[in-house]
């Protein structure tokens, strides 16, 4: 049996720190309600308040439930700074979860980001969005398309690079 990810005192990556799961018991076995809270210690602790017992997956969905909602916020925000910066329109942004991507562009300027992307470092995060915005200007990947993405990351390669190493170690989420 494959250990269980989304249990009570579970560390995960989140972005440029990391957030610990904290199960709460209470008397509610209707469903599971997610919220974030500081720790007296500084510390971010995405917190997993019901009565439910047992139910693994139950649990993995409201925990990335919560972390859907705050990619949508999160990377939402890049793309509107990066989209002004790179002076470049987008229709629709859409948040899923993705077996081999972490980001797609559309010809008619829709967005689809992985929510696993926000456990990554936000540098990574920013390099993603940025990709597929630069696909607003190059529906390819010329060098007309990375001269896009340099203009506003110049340290591109290393993100590419980050990302090709290290992408397997988020897919178990």
């Amino acid at each position: 049996m494959k250990p269980y990810i989304y249990a009570d005192g579970t560390v995960l990556p989140f972005g440029d720190g990391f957030i610990r799961l904290r199960r709460l018991r209470n008397r509610d076995d209707g469903h599971i309600r997610v919220y974030r809270r500081q720790e007296e210690n500084g510390g971010s602790v995405l917190c997993m308040a019901s009565a439910i017992e047992d139910e693994p997956d139950m649990y993995r969905l409201a925990v990335v439930g919560w972390l859907r909602e705050y990619a949508r916020v999160q990377l939402g925000e890049k793309v509107r700074s990066y989209s002004a910066q790179m002076r470049v329109t987008v229709n629709r942004i859409a948040i899923k979860e993705q077996k081999t991507r972490w980001g797609s562009c559309s010809s008619k300027g829709n967005l689809n980001f992985n929510w696993k992307l926000v456990l990554m470092p936000q540098h990574i995060q920013d390099y993603v969005v940025v990709h597929e915005l630069a696909h607003r200007k190059q529906m390819n990947h010329s060098a007309a398309f990375w001269s896009e993405v340099e203009k506003i990351l110049p340290n591109y390669k290393e993100c590419r690079n980050w990302l090709r190493e290290h992408e397997g170690e988020y897919a178990r989420y």
